[in-house]
């Protein structure tokens, strides 16, 4: 189903900017989803990633879900659903030592630039347990250093640093994958108030990100993240980090330029 008949009325009303191509980048992420669908919500940075810079989205579908009796449906839904964002997607185990261990050797194997997980206080049990999983394995890397970017969905997060806006092409995508996934959508359409939802993310990030009384972007969609660099299992925040990623942004080059400044590199991503 093409969404572009309930995106246009609001982008109208705004400044809205295309899809941008960039030039391709060796560039991984991965993303963290607690549920099947997960990857449709909170998945905008990776999306704009893949379809920009090129780069290699992995889907780590953390859980099917507590419902046993709908988790083969779920797994179904998800793999239509990456297949039709072009994202790989892997399997945790059931046990949370599992998991553990499982995402580790994950991160070792294709050492991602970027993970995108939900924030600690995201509010529902299996994202907050997502999010201290993540931060977990994190500390016990010594010799990785990576870009994270703390999303939020069921609850708003303390310290944002950046809005990242999302082209209506792009979010016309993330709506058509998440409608695939049909037993969720059918009790709450996730998909038709994703729009919504980030509309409300770029009243409050003009405020959050750019100032009490600053001008607000003028693009319609947007998500807000929390960009932190972990290198030696310690967390901090990345310098000079740009805070309103527009479509015109160069992600996979600013993560790159982030993550050589990490590593001490002065190597130039062009």
């Amino acid at each position: 189903m093409d969404f572009t008949q309930i995106l246009t009325p609001t982008a109208a009303c705004f400044s809205p900017s295309k899809l941008i191509l960039k030039n391709s980048v060796p560039f991984t992420v991965l993303l963290l989803s607690p549920h099947p669908d997960d990857e449709c919500i909170s998945g905008a940075l990776g999306i704009r990633l893949l379809k920009e810079n090129n780069a290699h989205i992995i889907n780590v579908a953390v859980t099917l879900g507590s419902n046993k009796a709908r988790q083969e449906e779920r797994r179904r839904e998800l793999e239509s659903a990456c297949a039709l964002l072009e994202a790989e997607c892997v399997f945790l185990g059931e046990d949370w030592k599992t998991k553990e261990r499982e995402l580790k050797s994950l991160i070792q194997k294709y050492a991602p630039s970027l993970i995108i997980a939900p924030h600690g206080k995201d509010f529902h049990p299996a994202h907050v347990r997502t999010s201290a999983l993540c931060k977990k394995v994190l500390t016990t890397l010594k010799k990785e250093t990576v870009v994270v970017a703390w999303s939020e969905f069921w609850a708003p997060q303390a310290k944002p640093n950046v809005l990242l806006e999302v082209p209506t092409e792009i979010l016309d995508l993330q709506m058509r994958a998440l409608s695939l996934h049909t037993g969720e959508v059918a009790r709450n359409p996730y998909h038709l108030r994703l729009p919504g939802w980030m509309v409300d993310n770029v009243r409050r990030g003009a405020e959050i990100i750019a100032g009490k009384g600053a001008q607000a972007p003028a693009f319609p969609f947007g998500v807000l993240y929390r960009i932190q660099v972990v290198k030696q299992g310690k967390f901090t925040s990345p310098r000079r980090l740009p805070t309103l990623l527009g479509a015109d942004a160069n992600l996979a080059q600013i993560f790159k330029l982030i993550l050589d400044a990490a590593s001490g590199s002065r190597t130039k991503v062009k």
